[in-house]
């Protein structure tokens, strides 16, 4: 397995092609440590200006608990005053968003004002990771399958019961799945299975494994995204472990691999 890597590109260059495909708004978003999306959207033609010097966001925001209160005691509120942290768009993540009229994202890397990154950062921590790996000789790559109910938005209800896996005429019973399927891969996530799961109203939906930096991407992408559709569609997408009692739970199994980077083999195969 080679190791492909990611064509080099500039977030100017990305901006550049963007206004000529008639986008309006960029949103940059920033990883918290619940794999949430935290943003900001801007206009296009602000985005250079911010791209380059920084977009200014709550520094806490990495930091905030799943319902978006303020944590004390994380040394990134109180304790430095409750200062602003920089996002830098990654031009390797640009994306346009099918699902959002004339807009497009970068996921960002932050850093304090000083130039230091936030150490709580997700990306960060995984990019340290990636450092000390490469250093010994390996690429990680990681894929995810991830489970999800689909729900009513208001009642949060299932929206059928019983047991179906892999029920073909269940796979396709809700419309929002082949939008899902559609959009993601037209925003770069390269979706190669899907199915409903055990429990009623439930699916697993995978999609290929990504070398370095790309694997946790792609999960990120996916997962908000997912989200963003359903709402589209009048929805609730749920990854909880367990939402029902009685019913099955939702798994994100996670496969990771170190492909050798000297000669592109599997570390783990038999003959690597």
């Amino acid at each position: 397995m080679a190791i492909a890597e990611r064509k080099s590109v500039s977030v100017e260059q990305v901006l550049a092609g963007w206004k000529d495909r008639g986008i309006r708004n960029v949103r940059f978003e920033l990883p918290d440590m619940h794999g949430t999306s935290r943003s900001k959207i801007v206009p296009i033609e602000h985005a250079a200006a911010y791209s380059k010097d920084g977009l200014n966001m709550y520094g806490g925001a990495a930091v905030l608990d799943s319902r978006s209160d303020v944590v004390p005691g994380t040394l990134y509120n109180e304790e430095v005053a409750y200062a602003d942290q920089l996002l830098h768009p990654d031009p390797t993540t640009a994306a346009v968003v099918p699902w959002v009229e004339a807009t497009g994202r970068f996921i960002c890397d932050a850093t304090w004002a000083d130039g230091k990154p936030l150490a709580a950062s997700p990306r960060h921590v995984f990019a340290r990771v990636l450092e000390r790996s490469r250093k010994l000789g390996y690429e990680p790559v990681m894929g995810t399958e991830s489970e999800f109910y689909l729900l009513n938005a208001e009642t949060h209800a299932q929206l059928f019961s019983g047991y179906h896996i892999f029920n073909s005429v269940r796979n396709t019973w809700v419309p929002a799945i082949e939008r899902i399927v559609s959009e993601m891969r037209d925003f770069g996530v390269d979706i190669i299975t899907a199915n409903c799961e055990y429990a009623g109203s439930q699916w697993e939906i995978n999609y290929a494994p990504g070398a370095g930096m790309t694997g946790p991407d792609r999960a990120f992408s996916f997962k908000n995204g997912v989200k963003e559709i359903a709402r589209k569609e009048g929805l609730l997408a749920s990854f909880m472990s367990r939402p029902f009692a009685g019913s099955a739970g939702c798994g994100a199994h996670t496969h990771m691999s170190l492909i050798r980077v000297d000669g592109g083999k599997n570390a783990m195969s038999e003959d690597g």
